[in-house]
């Protein structure tokens, strides 16, 4: 046990480095890019659902950190999934002895940066402002809640005991392997879907396409297969008496449990909001955005009607 929380303390160390290490070139990139400024105030107003004011992201500066980082969490959400893939599909037994030492690297790298993320977001929120200035920008409580109280709870509380104790469970394997797919990918496609000109027809229609994705991921996800598994796993620990684990079990549980129904309320407003859209809304080129080029025949055609009105008119 004290092997294992060593290699995570130092797992979310090297964690941290690498991330506010990545995030400055990733910061670079993204200010260079033509969709910066269709991206800004729609991650503004993410960041206002989790709390941040109006003055605090007013920064620009902010809002791209705030962007880089999250696409950072996501990548590496995925690669953790990926790492745990092989017991999901093969089983404990069928993975071997390597797939089973990708599964413990998954969930101990899971772990580490939920470790690092409670810290740091813990110290932004309520530490003086002249211990956290080095962190960055302070945090509001919502957002602690939402992704301290919420979000990390379920993997700080169980994840170490459950890999030492029931390794082997399937219902463990899909609900992390399924938690971290959907958060990976719902949210690096959200991050691609800020970047789309929504009154371009060709972009509009792959931002709907992203919205029907995210709802289906999310819904497979954190709906379908966390209430089974989590019941899966609630029900074993019952019938084996294994009261710590059941009571740890039911106290993550519900937490994520919370947390799953807003991903689950928000994937679905989306879907009611985006999905019924027409796409007529959202062709854009009116005569003031066409080239002189592209404006001159329809000036011919709109003088050559009226000019026929006006013969019309004089025959009366």
């Amino acid at each position: 046990m004290l092997t294992f929380v060593v290699l995570v303390l130092f797992l979310a160390s090297l964690t941290g480095l690498g991330a506010e290490v990545l995030k400055r070139p990733l910061m670079r990139w993204i200010e260079a890019q033509p969709w910066k400024g269709r991206m800004i105030p729609l991650q503004r107003q993410t960041m206002h659902n989790f709390g941040f004011s109006k003055a605090c992201t007013a920064d620009e500066h902010l809002v791209v950190d705030s962007y880089a980082f999250l696409i950072m969490i996501c990548s590496h959400h995925c690669v953790m999934s990926i790492f745990l893939a092989p017991v999901v599909f093969l089983g404990w037994e069928g993975a071997g002895s390597i797939g089973q030492l990708f599964f413990y690297l998954g969930a101990v790298g899971d772990l580490a940066f939920s470790v690092y993320d409670s810290i740091q977001i813990a110290l932004r929120t309520f530490a003086s402002k002249s211990t956290s200035k080095f962190l960055g920008a302070r945090l509001p409580v919502k957002y602690f809640v939402s992704m301290v109280c919420l979000h990390h709870s379920l993997s700080m509380l169980l994840t170490l005991p459950m890999i030492i104790h029931y390794p082997s469970m399937k219902a463990l394997h899909l609900i992390m392997s399924s938690l971290l797919f959907a958060g990976g990918t719902c949210y690096l496609l959200g991050c691609y879907k800020f970047t789309l000109d929504t009154k371009n027809s060709s972009d509009f229609l792959r931002y709907k396409a992203v919205v029907v994705v995210q709802l289906l991921i999310i819904w497979l996800t954190r709906g379908y297969i966390w209430i089974s598994q989590a019941y899966a796993a609630m029900r074993f620990f019952y019938q084996q008496g294994d009261v710590v684990f059941f009571c740890g079990a039911m106290t993550g549980g519900l937490l994520m449990s919370l947390f799953n129904l807003l991903m689950l309320v928000d994937a679905t407003k989306a879907a009611l909001k985006w999905l019924p859209r027409p796409l007529k809304q959202h062709k854009t080129r009116d005569v003031t955005h066409l080239s002189c080029d592209e404006s001159v025949p329809l000036k011919q055609g709109l003088h050559k009607r009226l000019q026929g009105l006006n013969r019309a008119a004089v025959a009366q």
